[in-house]
């Protein structure tokens, strides 16, 4: 496939648009941590935050989304992402959580990020494989 064609492009938008969903849920959830089932709760209570400060990791994954939605900004914006992603997974091997479905899911997800992001940013491409 063309990396400029325009199948590289849908293909690219339709990537970064899974991995964006699940982040755009995963940031509006934080804010109605007392309308979860108790579940939920308990699964991220095991993590250890405090539930006060959920809004706060919100709001910060919500406006790093923005920045990557942004094409003149979608870099900057997936390295925010990267990091905040890398805390995840920080979060999750505090906690001894396992490995492939909870501690690494967040790296699946920066994998999407960024590989939607190489497909439809040219700019990106062109740093990566020029030398």
């Amino acid at each position: 496939m063309n990396l400029s064609s325009k199948k590289a492009m849908i293909t690219g938008h339709i990537i970064s648009g899974l991995a964006v969903l699940f982040l755009v849920f995963d940031g509006v959830m934080k804010f109605f941590m007392d309308k979860l089932p108790p579940e939920a709760l308990k699964a991220g209570e095991a993590l250890q935050w405090p539930i006060e400060l959920m809004p706060t990791v919100g709001t910060l994954l919500l406006i790093s989304l923005a920045i990557y939605l942004i094409p003149r900004t979608a870099i900057f914006g997936a390295v925010l992402l990267t990091g905040y992603l890398g805390g995840a997974v920080a979060s999750h091997i505090r906690v001894s959580n396992p490995l492939f479905t909870h501690t690494l899911f967040p790296v699946y997800i920066a994998i999407l990020l960024w590989l939607g992001l190489y497909l439809r940013d040219a700019r990106l491409r062109n740093t990566l494989t020029k030398p």
